[in-house]
């Protein structure tokens, strides 16, 4: 018998393909989106590049608002840093660079174009930062008011039920956001938000109409009142707890204009606040949110 011998030759090929989390940068043309470093919130890449191009409606400017913001730290930001740019590209007005873990104030841009850019070396991380931006028309600005879940970045309380109550000058608006969610998740078995949630009401009672109620991961729609009143109700039971929740609102007589308007906290009969400087009374410690134990 013939005896047939077969030999191969194996050759390997290396083929480098980025993973998810090492791509970053893009150009957003929302009305509002969110940005982050590669991997947050985990230790992002060493020697990252990364630009996010910004461009918005005419007629409207950008603003940029940092929820997180971990960094390597060094005077200069000379290593790893963000930097802004007044325009898409860097030859445009620099707006300001940043480093270490204190988080870079709001930025407003000149303009409906802005660019972030993202620079880390080759040694050294951190968490990152995790940003959202949003439009506006510059002739009818106003400040952006925002709202945390108590302890927020950290763990909530257990049982609890917390109420703000937005109120604005008569014929106003309110457009409410919420850039980060983060609730206990829904019944495995009702699929309803069963157990933590947050609920927006079409007024200032949890008798008016409501407008959504969300837990878990879910990421809301921006919402828009019928008037001049908002109430967000957080509520807790006694297990799982979560990071919360972050909300920002502005104030309008149109649905993408911000006009003044007048922020009343939690206990509205008490304290108030108009054009975001508190009035106290006497009589009481006035917060951006109470809370009383759930029932």
């Amino acid at each position: 018998q013939l005896a047939l011998q077969l030999m191969f030759t194996c050759f390997c090929i290396s083929v480098f393909l980025p993973s998810v989390l090492d791509m970053c940068g893009g150009v957003l043309t929302g009305l509002s989106g969110v940005i982050s470093s590669p991997g947050y919130p985990h230790e992002y890449s060493n020697n990252a590049d990364c630009s996010w191009a910004i461009r918005v409606s005419n007629n409207s400017v950008v603003t940029l608002v940092f929820l997180d913001f971990q960094l390597e730290n060094n005077e200069g930001c000379h290593f790893d840093f963000v930097a802004l740019f007044d325009g898409p590209t860097v030859t445009h007005r620099h707006l300001g660079k940043y480093c270490g873990a204190e988080r870079p104030p709001n930025t407003v841009t000149s303009s409906n174009h802005l660019l972030v850019m993202f620079k880390s070396d080759f040694n050294i991380g951190g968490r990152g930062f995790k940003a959202y931006y949003y439009s506006e028309r510059p002739q009818t600005r106003h400040k952006k008011y925002h709202l945390y879940s108590p302890h927020f970045p950290n763990i909530y309380p257990n049982n609890i039920n917390c109420h703000w109550s937005v109120t604005l000058a008569a014929g106003y608006r309110i457009k409410l956001f919420f850039p980060v969610m983060d609730l206990e998740d829904r019944n495995g078995l009702s699929d309803e938000c069963a157990y933590d949630s947050v609920a927006v009401y079409d007024g200032d009672t949890q008798a008016d109409a409501l407008l959504g109620r969300w837990c878990g991961r879910d990421q809301p729609p921006f919402l828009v009142s019928k008037g001049n009143k908002l109430l967000v109700v957080l509520s807790t039971d006694r297990n799982e707890a979560h990071r919360g929740f972050t909300a920002s609102y502005l104030g309008g007589k149109f649905l993408t204009s911000a006009g003044p308007g007048e922020h009343l906290p939690g206990r509205p009969n008490l304290c108030s606040s108009v054009d975001g400087h508190l009035i106290q009374d006497p009589r009481s410690v006035c917060q951006l949110w109470y809370c009383r134990p759930g029932d």
